[in-house]
């Protein structure tokens, strides 16, 4: 595999990492989403996931993404733009392990949106994660202003962070207009949102948390 080129901004208080995406995972995302659309209803109804999550895609809109997709991918790329990402922020750290506990397609259709959230949930139940990610496989070349969008403030189609409050000399929101292959790492504890977009052609995305475990050594206690 050829070298990533990994880029961490720091617009707030927390820090966002973006890289590109390979080819090669592109296409096995892509073709891990067609199978399961093209499944038998009662089948497909497995791979739902849109009840847990915060996003008004609806049932055809978030799925599971297939395990062995992932697992692959997590050992080629995932892991390692996630361990510097990590130790960026603690170099006298190591990570041991990279544990992702959901992972999911998105499915997004014109005018459909996420609303602001995190992918922290407090339930005693599933470790809390420390990262969350997207990543980009498919995304409109024609996306029109949405309507009401202003000139000078359009959002259509973005994807925005959001921590704390304005001032004068500090901002509170970080917006992109998603590009394909972008793949981005943020807390999970991040607040962000997605807009809707106008095009006739589906966005694809996907999205998962994991919780980052360190090596226990006199050294990293």
């Amino acid at each position: 595999m050829n070298k990533i080129n990994i880029q961490v901004y720091k617009p707030f208080g927390s820090s966002i990492s973006s890289q590109d995406l390979p080819f090669e995972l592109m296409k096995d995302f892509r073709e891990d989403l067609k199978m399961i659309q093209e499944l038998p209803e009662e089948k497909k109804k497995n791979y739902w996931f849109g009840y847990k999550l915060a996003g008004g895609l609806g049932n055809e809109g978030e799925f599971l993404i297939t395990p062995d997709v992932m697992y692959k991918w997590k050992k080629k790329y995932f892991d390692q733009v996630i361990t510097y990402y990590t130790e960026c922020h603690y170099p006298e750290k190591k990570v041991e392990r990279i544990i992702i506990n959901s992972a999911w397609h998105n499915f997004m259709l014109k005018n459909q949106w996420n609303p602001i959230h995190t992918h922290s949930a407090f339930t005693g139940i599933q470790e809390n994660p420390s990262v969350s990610v997207v990543g980009y496989i498919e995304v409109p070349k024609q996306m029109n202003p949405i309507n009401g969008a202003k000139p000078h403030y359009d959002f259509s189609g973005c994807v925005e962070w959001r921590e704390g409050t304005e001032g004068m000399f500090q901002y509170a929101s970080y917006k992109r207009l998603p590009k394909e292959r972008q793949f981005f790492v943020f807390p999970a504890n991040l607040q962000h949102l997605v807009y809707p977009h106008s095009a006739d052609k589906p966005r694809i995305s996907f999205s998962f948390n994991a919780v980052i475990k360190f090596k226990n050594t006199d050294d990293n206690k």
